[in-house]
C-alpha cells in the first residue's frame, strides 16, 4: 500500500512563505476594490490550528473571504483556502494484540512440508538412480526404506525452523501491542470558491463554482441556490444543487473518477423579530472510487502475520455507490433580557451504507459591553456502523464484497466543547478567536479506543467592512 512521503522542513517553510505572499497580495488587492464600492462590503482572515493528542495529526489552515458588492443587485463572493496536514495517522491495522499470528503448530507445519518435500527429493533420486534403475529393488520398497530417515530430518529441521522463527515472533517488542500502527503523512492543499449572488425582487439567484487540488486528489465542483422570499420576506424558500467531479489517485496509483450530486430544499421562516426557525431536507449520491488508498484491512483466516513491525494489508474495497438523506432543523432566538441569543439545531444523517448519524449544535452568543461577544458553544455526534466495517475481515479466502476497517466507518460518538471571542477593534474592524476539545470515542467494544483522536482546534480571525 503506497505511503505519502514526508516532506523535508525546508519544503514546508518555503510553501508558507509563498502562499502568505500570495494571500498578502490578494488581501491588498480586495481592499482597493472594497474601498471602490459604495456599499459596505466584508473581507476577512481566518487561521486555524488543529492538532490531536500524542503527536499525531496536526492541520493548519489559512482561510481567506471576501464579499463585494458588483451593482446594486449583483454581488461577488469568494473564499481561498490552504492547508498543510502532516503528523501520523493509523493504517487500518488493529493493535498487534488482535493480529492473527501463527502458532508455533501452524509454523511447524509449514517447514515440515518444505523440509519433507527437499529432502525426499534428494534421497529419491540418489537411490532411484542406484537400486530402481540396477533393478535391485521395487520404487515401491524404495520409497517404504527412505521414508522414515526422510520424516526424521524433515521433522528435526522443522522444529529447529519452527522454532527460530517463534522465537523471533514472540520477543519482537510489538508482538503484544496494544495501540493501533500509524504511518506518517504530510500533504498540502489549495482550494477556492466564487460566487455570484444576483438579487430580484422576490428571488435571489447564486451561481457558484469550487476547486480543490491536492498531489492525490483533484476536486471541481459547480452549485447553484434559489432563494424565494414570501410573507413580506418573512419566509424563504431554498432550493440548491451542487456537483463535484473529482478525480483521485487509488492504491495502484491509478487516477480514478468519483462524482457528487446533492440536492436541497428548505424554508426558513421568522417567527418574531428576533426569532427563527429553519428546516432543510438534502439529497446526496456518490459514484465512482470512494474508497480511501492509504487504509487496509487484515484478514483473520488464511491471512498470517509474520512481522509484527509492518502488517500485510488489503487495499480496503468499499462500495461504488452511496446514495444519501439528511435533515436539518435549528432555532435561533435573540433574548433581550440576557442580551444574547441562542442557536440549536439537529441533524439527522442516513446513507446506503447503513450509517445512522445523529448531531446535536447548542450556542450562545453573549455580548458583553458594546464590543465583545462571547460564544461558548457544545456539539455532540454519534454514528452508527457502515455495513462492511471489519476490525479483521473474517477469511482472506471468502472476502466480502466490500469491506473497510477505516474507525471513520465504525460506531463512534464525538464530543466537541469550545468558546469564541468576537472584539470589534473599530467600527470596520472585529478580532476572532476561539478554542475548541474535540474528543472521538469508538462504541463497538471491538475497535480498540487508540484508533480514535481527540484533538485541540485553535482559531484566530480577522474581519472588515467597508
Amino acid at each position: 500500500m503506497p505511503l505519502k512521503d514526508l516532506s523535508a522542513d525546508a519544503y514546508e517553510v518555503c510553501q508558507r512563505h509563498r502562499r502568505l505572499a500570495l494571500s498578502l497580495a490578494l488581501l491588498l488587492f480586495i481592499l482597493r476594490l472594497s474601498r471602490a464600492q459604495a456599499q459596505e462590503d466584508t473581507t476577512g482572515y481566518r487561521h486555524e490550528w488543529y492538532q490531536e493528542d500524542k503527536d499525531r495529526i496536526k492541520v493548519e489552515t489559512d482561510t481567506f473571504n471576501i464579499d463585494l458588492a458588483l451593482g446594486p443587485q449583483v454581488r461577488a463572493t469568494g473564499q481561498l483556502v490552504f492547508d498543510s496536514i502532516s503528523g501520523a495517522t493509523p493504517t487500518g491495522a488493529p493493535p498487534q494484540a488482535q493480529w492473527p499470528f501463527p502458532k508455533f503448530n501452524d509454523l511447524y507445519q509449514s517447514a515440515y512440508q518444505q523440509a519433507f518435500t527437499s529432502h525426499f527429493l534428494d534421497a529419491s533420486n540418489f537411490n532411484y538412480q542406484n537400486f530402481v534403475v540396477t533393478g535391485l529393488e521395487t520404487l515401491q520398497a524404495m520409497t517404504n526404506r527412505i521414508l522414515p530417515q526422510v520424516q526424521a530430518d524433515a521433522g528435526r529441521d522443522a522444529t529447529n525452523s519452527a522454532t527460530s522463527s517463534f522465537h523471533s515472533l514472540t520477543n519482537s517488542p510489538n508482538f503484544r501491542n496494544k495501540t493501533v500502527p500509524l504511518t506518517q503523512m504530510h500533504e498540502f492543499r489549495t482550494a477556492f470558491a466564487l460566487g455570484l449572488p444576483v438579487t430580484f425582487k422576490r428571488q435571489e439567484v447564486t451561481p457558484a463554482i469550487a476547486y480543490s487540488a491536492e498531489s492525490d486528489y483533484v476536486s471541481r465542483g459547480v452549485s447553484f441556490n434559489d432563494a424565494f422570499y414570501f410573507n413580506n420576506k418573512n419566509t424563504t424558500l431554498n432550493l440548491g444543487w451542487s456537483g463535484n467531479f473529482d478525480i483521485v489517485r487509488d492504491e495502484n496509483l491509478v487516477w480514478e473518477h468519483k462524482s457528487t450530486h446533492d440536492f436541497l430544499a428548505g424554508v426558513t421562516q421568522l417567527l418574531t423579530p428576533k426569532s427563527y426557525v429553519t428546516a432543510n431536507v438534502t439529497f446526496g449520491t456518490e459514484e465512482g472510487y470512494l474508497s480511501d488508498p492509504y487504509r487496509g484491512v487484515m484478514a483473520a483466516a488464511n491471512f498470517f502475520q509474520t512481522n509484527p513491525d509492518d502488517a500485510a494489508l488489503l487495499p480496503e474495497k468499499r462500495p461504488r455507490h452511496r446514495s444519501r438523506e439528511i435533515i436539518y432543523l435549528g432555532y435561533n432566538q435573540f433574548i433581550d433580557p440576557l442580551n444574547g441569543g441562542a442557536e440549536v439545531s439537529y441533524r439527522f444523517f442516513h446513507d446506503s451504507w447503513d450509517i445512522n448519524a445523529h448531531t446535536i449544535d447548542l450556542r450562545w452568543n453573549q455580548k458583553v459591553g458594546k464590543r465583545l461577544v462571547l460564544s461558548p458553544m457544545f456539539r455532540y455526534y454519534y454514528q452508527t456502523a457502515a455495513s462492511f466495517y471489519y476490525v479483521l475481515v473474517p477469511d482472506f479466502n471468502r472476502l466480502p464484497d466490500a469491506y473497510s476497517a477505516d474507525y471513520r466507518l465504525s460506531e463512534f460518538n464525538t464530543f466537541s466543547l469550545g468558546l469564541r471571542a468576537t472584539y470589534r477593534i473599530q467600527k470596520h474592524l472585529s478580532l476572532d478567536a476561539g478554542y475548541m476539545r474535540y474528543v472521538m470515542r469508538g462504541l463497538d467494544n471491538m475497535t480498540s479506543q487508540s484508533a480514535y483522536p481527540s484533538a485541540n482546534v485553535f482559531t484566530i480571525g480577522l474581519r472588515g467592512w467597508f
